[in-house]
């Protein structure tokens, strides 16, 4: 009877959730959104060194980096694998405003956005979105 009584006061073990992968491949597909952001935006400036036009992404590939970073933030929130703190909501409304900021400063933005849809429309509405489904998702387990 002692015994059972001492195992009933045991906290049982955490198990490790057998579909979680490791490393680089923990959260894809923000890692594939960032090898993107990257490597467009060393070819834009590797055209651009090479004298050739800047093209839109030049403004689509920082705003995939940022957005992509902004939503890995989130989501790490939202799954528990990081505190919901100050700093992390500041970097993540910043990284936002930032990509707003981009778009706003470009010149005939509606004739951009017919003409070279992909980063001055498709990359920020993708990232935004991402992001405010994610937030909100932290947000409701934040409450919970």
């Amino acid at each position: 009877m002692l015994y059972q009584l001492k195992a009933a006061r045991l906290e049982p073990l955490q198990s490790v959730q057998p579909g979680r992968r490791l490393g680089l491949f923990t959260h894809l597909g923000s890692s594939v959104a960032l090898v993107l952001g990257f490597f467009g935006l060393i070819g834009e400036l590797g055209s651009l060194s090479k004298g050739a036009d800047a093209s839109g992404m030049l403004v689509g590939a920082p705003i995939m980096i940022l957005g992509a970073l902004a939503y890995r933030s989130a989501k790490k929130r939202a799954l528990g694998e990081a505190a919901s703190t100050l700093p992390r909501w500041l970097f993540e409304g910043t990284a936002m405003m930032v990509i707003v900021c981009l778009l706003a400063g470009q010149p005939h933005l509606k004739t951009l956005m017919t003409t070279d849809p992909a980063p001055y429309f498709i990359i920020p509405l993708w990232a935004v979105t991402a992001w405010l489904i994610a937030a909100a998702q932290a947000f409701t387990r934040r409450r919970d």
